[in-house]
């Protein structure tokens, strides 16, 4: 017997679609993070997602923020992907919110061990832009969209023949027997 599947809601393929829009545009076009002070380390300037990834590449000696900054173009391709087969997705508006999580843990820890090793008049500061946030509002409405769904019967093939009535009785042989309700049968014999 063929299960049922979960569609998404007209609603819900607008939600991951425009989701999707807002992180591509806040990961590709708009800063993130302004960094403030006189910090060699973590020059000031406003950051992208692009240069926030290669700063904290650098810091940490590893391509771990290149590995999260490639994820979220992996949500934004899941993203419009389900929205246009308006199929359920799972989980992936919360993993990209998690992902932006840590890198603003991961700039706030860095611009943190940079000022316990500086002077005391070269403190480096940051804020967060507002491409991050609007990074952060398109992967809410990623999971939000994803969580409207509706319950989809599957399409039952029937065969020709059955979707015509029949003009043919039933032999009794194979006819079902005709069960008498309890007080409904015939009266009892003298």
């Amino acid at each position: 017997m063929p299960q049922e599947t979960k569609r998404l809601f007209p609603t819900g393929r607008l939600l991951l679609a425009v989701g999707g829009g807002l992180l591509l545009v806040g990961v590709l076009l708009l800063p993130w993070f302004s960094v403030g002070g006189q910090q060699a380390d973590f020059p000031p300037d406003d950051y992208d997602a692009y240069a926030v990834s290669d700063r904290l590449n650098v810091l940490s000696d590893g391509p771990w923020a290149w590995i999260a900054y490639a994820y979220l173009f992996v949500v934004v391709i899941l993203a419009f992907l389900f929205a246009g087969l308006g199929r359920k997705i799972s989980n992936f508006g919360t993993s990209g919110i998690l992902v932006l999580i840590l890198y603003a843990i991961l700039v706030y820890v860095a611009i943190d061990l940079i000022n316990r090793s500086a002077t005391a008049g070269a403190l480096a500061t940051f804020g967060i832009a507002y491409g991050f946030v609007l990074a952060f509002v398109g992967t809410i409405l990623i999971e939000v969209g994803s969580r409207l769904t509706k319950v989809v019967a599957p399409a039952v093939p029937t065969p020709a023949a059955a979707a015509t009535p029949s003009e043919e009785p039933v032999p009794e042989e194979l006819a079902p027997p005709e069960v008498e309700a309890e007080g409904q049968g015939p009266p009892p014999e003298p």
